[in-house]
C-alpha cells in the first residue's frame, strides 16, 4: 500500500517571462500559506511532472512545479541562451516574482545537480534541500555513463555496442550524437534520438527496455538535443564543482536518498558528497534510478516529511 500524497490539480498555472525571449511554465499546488519547496525535473529537459507532487505534504508544503527553460511547455524549445547559469538565474527570477524568500529545493538526477548548484551559489534563498539520485556531472560521470568501461558497457554489453555505434570513449560517443542529432538528415536524427533514449531507459529503468514514450518524435529528438547539449559540456560546469563549492551548504538541513544499484547516478560519488557535509544519506538497496519504484518514493516523502520537523524546529 502506498503511503503517497494523492495529487490534486494545480492552484493555478502561467508562464513566466524570462530573459533572451524564454518563458517559464509553472505549476503550483498544495497549501499557497505553506513551506514553499521548489522541484526541479531531471534530464536535463524531462519537463515538470505532476506526479513529483505526491512525495510532498499538500498541508504544509507551496509546492511549486516548473519546467526548465527549453523543454516541457517552456518556450521556446530552443538550445539558444540554455546554460546552467541562465537556468540558476531562471529560479531567481520564479522566487523574486512569486515573493519567496527562501525556499526547500528538491530535485532528482540532474534536477539534484540544479538544485545543489543553485543552493551553493545563492545559499541565502534556500530554507534546506532534497535530492534523490543525484547527479554530480564530473567528467568521471560522462565516462561512467557513456564509455566503454562504465557501468552500462560493463553490464550490458551488446547494448552498449549499438549506442556507441563502435566508439569507445564517451567524448567520441557524445560528439557522434551531436553530430546526428543537429545535421541535415531528418532520418538520422531520429534514429540517433531513439538510440540515445533507448540507452537512457536502459540504464534508468529495473525491467526490460521499454521504447521511450513522448508525444511525438519531434519531441524525442528534441528532449535528446538538449540533454546531449549539456552532456556534452559537462552540464556547463567545471570539473568536481559541486565537491569544491560543497562548503557552501553547511548551514542547511539536507536530505539525500540514493539506491546502491544505480546504474546511472553512481552511489560512490553521493555517500563521498553527504560524508563531506555530514549531510543525512539514506541508502536504498536493491532498487535502481528509477523513482516510480514505490520504495524509492516512499522513501523521497518520508524525507521530505522529516525535513519539515527540522524547519519547525528551527523556527521554535
Amino acid at each position: 500500500m502506498t503511503l503517497l500524497y494523492q495529487p490534486t490539480e494545480p492552484l493555478r498555472s502561467f508562464h513566466l517571462p524570462l530573459s533572451h525571449g524564454h518563458q517559464m511554465h509553472v505549476e503550483e499546488y498544495g497549501n499557497a500559506a505553506g513551506v514553499p519547496l521548489l522541484v526541479l525535473h531531471g534530464g536535463p529537459g524531462a519537463g515538470l511532472h505532476r506526479a513529483a507532487q505526491s512525495y510532498f505534504n499538500p498541508k504544509r508544503y507551496r509546492i511549486i512545479l516548473y519546467s526548465q527553460r527549453g523543454c516541457g511547455n517552456s518556450s521556446p524549445q530552443s538550445l539558444e541562451h540554455n546554460h546552467t547559469a541562465l537556468l540558476v538565474d531562471d529560479i531567481v527570477t520564479l522566487l523574486d516574482y512569486l515573493d519567496i524568500p527562501r525556499c526547500v529545493l528538491a530535485g532528482g538526477s540532474w534536477g539534484a545537480t540544479l538544485a545543489l548548484w543553485f543552493a551553493m551559489q545563492h545559499v541565502h534563498r534556500v530554507s534546506g534541500v532534497i535530492t534523490w539520485a543525484s547527479f554530480f556531472a564530473t567528467s568521471s560521470d560522462m565516462a561512467w555513463l557513456y564509455g566503454d568501461k562504465g557501468a552500462g558497457a560493463q553490464f550490458y554489453p551488446e547494448r552498449f555496442l549499438q549506442f556507441s555505434q563502435g566508439l569507445v570513449s564517451h567524448k567520441q560517443v557524445l560528439s557522434h550524437y551531436q553530430q546526428q542529432l543537429f545535421g541535415e538528415d531528418e532520418l538520422s536524427q531520429h534514429k540517433a534520438a531513439q538510440l540515445w533514449h533507448d540507452w537512457d531507459m536502459q540504464l534508468s529503468v529495473e525491467t526490460q527496455l521499454q521504447r521511450y514514450q513522448l508525444p511525438s518524435p519531434a519531441h524525442i529528438v528534441a528532449q535528446a538535443r538538449l540533454m546531449v547539449h549539456y552532456m556534452s559540456n559537462q552540464c556547463f560546469l567545471e570539473d568536481e564543482a559541486l565537491f569544491k563549492h560543497a562548503h557552501n551548504l553547511k548551514s542547511l538541513p539536507i536530505w539525500m536518498i540514493h539506491s546502491r544499484h544505480d546504474l546511472v547516478c553512481r552511489f560512490a560519488m553521493a555517500q563521498k558528497f553527504a560524508a563531506s557535509l555530514n549531510t543525512r544519506l539514506l541508502i536504498l538497496e536493491g532498487v535502481g534510478h528509477c523513482t516510480s519504484n514505490q520504495v524509492y518514493s516512499e522513501a523521497i516523502r518520508r524525507a521530505a516529511d522529516l525535513l519539515l520537523c527540522k524547519i519547525d524546529k528551527n523556527r521554535g
